[in-house]
């Protein structure tokens, strides 16, 4: 179809490619102890044939296969639950990434519409979990997807992840991905909008009808896998229906949210908006409710930092985000980034914290100061990895500052005043 884009591996460069292909091995070097991959693969490849995958096919596809000490790593203690609530969106939900995702509605506001009408999604949220999830295609991931699940299913106790594992093969056995590009995150998901094995022969979709699916490859099949998704999981998408709605209570209401800015509240209590507007309740502006959604559509208070920080009601379409992905800070920074692309302005109440985190062209910043005083950051690419937060210590130890490492706007002025 006209209009739809295709982002295709040729984009990528060639030092990104040796990146992505050895990535497992150098993990495997830099991440303590060897797991025991044999003991692993002869575990799983007893249950190959009841899962779809015959024997011969499991030893084939299986033969450089290692498990990745970095993805067991990464599984006991997952990298978002370490981080405070403004320092993920501050950099998850920055104003790049808003201007890239209108951007890409208006470049592709015709495929986007026609899927959109297909699954009765809205567009601006299928284009707000491409760019979380990949950061619009640029950070496919660097993980062999097959090892990932490998590791998890031989690492963990979720007897999902030994589907995954068996589901990959299958990906592989069919020729549905590239085994030289068949890469993604640390947890095994794959393609612009990252799905797992499972779900891609659950709920992908061939969104630009040439026959196959290429999450990698097609634009229109990641965005119409995804609105499948979002539709056909047991929390389904309404259209037209925010998210999330950041709103202000009567001081009644207020007082029964926890006091504590590390108390996240997730009330049990769904009623219609139009009942929240007859407690009291207004949108953030103080306008009411109803020019925000339906009346007659249910949402629960959600309080991330109590009542501290901001207020929102949530809606079924966050449910079904969290279908997607279960962290609650992720499903945040969807909706939060979906209404931004659709014209919302930032939040309007400040988060519980004197020292605010830092938007990516912020820790850009941040990482050329600690640069120009000496110190080796690599690069300025907005991710604060380790040698940042080891160069943020040694400045706060001389300016006197607690010496934690994080980047935010306390050590970013100081630096800047010199």
């Amino acid at each position: 179809m006209p209009g739809y884009l295709r982002i295709r591996s040729r984009f990528l460069s060639a030092a990104a490619a040796g990146l992505l292909l050895s990535a497992a091995g150098v993990a495997h070097a830099q991440q303590g102890p060897a797991l025991d991959t044999a003991a692993c693969l002869a575990r799983l490849r007893t249950g190959a044939p009841a899962n779809g995958v015959a024997v011969a096919d499991f030893d084939r596809l299986t033969q450089d296969a290692s498990l990745l000490p970095a993805t067991a790593a990464a599984a006991r203690v997952q990298p978002e639950t370490k981080e405070t609530w403004w320092d993920y969106l501050a950099k998850t939900v920055d104003d790049e990434r808003v201007a890239d995702g209108r951007a890409i509605v208006e470049r592709e506001r015709e495929p986007l519409a026609a899927i959109a009408d297909r699954y009765q999604v809205d567009g601006q949220a299928l284009v707000a979990i491409f760019g979380i999830e990949t950061n619009y295609g640029r950070q496919l991931g660097k993980t062999r997807v097959l090892d990932a699940w490998l590791t998890r299913a031989c690492t963990e106790s979720n007897p999902l992840w030994a589907r995954n594992a068996y589901a990959a093969l299958r990906l592989l056995r069919d020729g549905v991905v590239d085994p030289a590009w068949f890469v993604g995150s640390w947890s095994g998901a794959f393609g612009m909008t990252q799905f797992i094995p499972t779900s891609f022969f659950e709920l992908a979709a061939d969104g630009d009808g040439d026959g196959r699916i290429d999450l990698y490859g097609s634009l229109p099949d990641a965005l119409a896998s995804t609105a499948s998704h979002l539709r056909k999981r047991r929390a389904q998408w309404t259209r037209g229906l925010p998210a999330v709605i950041e709103v202000r209570l009567p001081a009644a209401l207020a007082a029964t949210l926890p006091p504590q800015p590390d108390a996240e509240y997730a009330g049990a209590d769904r009623r219609p908006l139009a009942d929240w507007t007859a407690r009291g309740v207004t949108r953030a502006d103080g306008g009411p409710l109803a020019a925000s959604a339906d009346p007659a559509a249910t949402a629960y208070l959600f309080a991330p930092t109590g009542g501290r920080g901001p207020v929102f009601l949530a809606t079924g379409n966050f449910d079904a985000i969290l279908h997607y992905n279960q962290s609650r800070k992720y499903a945040l920074a969807v909706g939060l980034l979906a209404a931004r692309i659709q014209g919302a302005p930032p939040l309007a109440t400040p988060w519980p914290t004197d020292d605010p985190g830092l938007s990516r062209r912020e820790i850009r910043e941040l990482q050329a100061l600690l640069a120009a005083r000496g110190h080796d950051v690599g690069e300025p690419d907005g991710i604060p990895g380790s040698r940042t937060r080891d160069a943020i210590r040694a400045e706060q130890e001389r300016l006197g500052f607690e010496p934690d490492g994080r980047p935010g706007q306390r050590i970013l002025g100081a630096l800047r005043g010199g």
